[in-house]
């Protein structure tokens, strides 16, 4: 799968073992890639994109969907649903549009598939980027231990 594309990059489906590197290096400093890897990242009907740069092939961005029960959070109730896990981008492609390319090109492939709503935990520091892409904040803000706040988001299939 190929999808989007930017100035030198391109949106491509990745294996698990090049999501790691980067998520050790944005979202968990100090940890180890072998670290890194979260529930459900090997499950059936998971998969990851990566933002590749097309000149040496490096992974600018990482973002993990799955299938996964929204919280109970705000107006939620726990419903099938498809979840957004582990997105980083690389400090040198922050605005370049790496992100939004691989939320907007994940979307569209899970809704191809099924009309359920899209959520993640996002941290505080990511919740105006989630905004702008039609993301709501469901419940109140939470901790999450070593990381820090995080609220539920959620976007409903187009």
């Amino acid at each position: 799968m190929s999808g989007a594309t930017g100035s030198g990059w391109r949106v491509v489906e990745v294996p698990t073992a090049e999501v790691l590197p980067l998520r050790a290096m944005v979202l968990r400093p100090g940890w180890g890639s072998d670290m890194c890897e979260m529930p459900g990242d090997t499950k059936a009907g998971t998969f990851h994109l990566g933002a590749r740069r097309d000149s040496d092939g490096a992974i600018l961005a990482v973002m993990t969907m799955m299938v996964d029960d929204t919280p109970a959070a705000g107006s939620l109730t726990p419903a099938p649903a498809w979840r957004i896990r582990g997105m980083a981008s690389h400090p040198e492609a922050r605005g370049m549009g790496c992100g939004k390319a691989l939320v907007v090109e994940g979307c569209a492939r899970v809704w191809g598939e099924r009309k359920d709503p899209v959520w993640c935990n996002a941290r505080r520091v990511a919740y105006g980027f989630y905004e702008k892409l039609g993301f709501r904040f469901e419940g109140g803000e939470f901790e999450i231990e070593g990381i820090g706040p995080h609220m539920v988001m959620v976007r409903d299939p187009e």
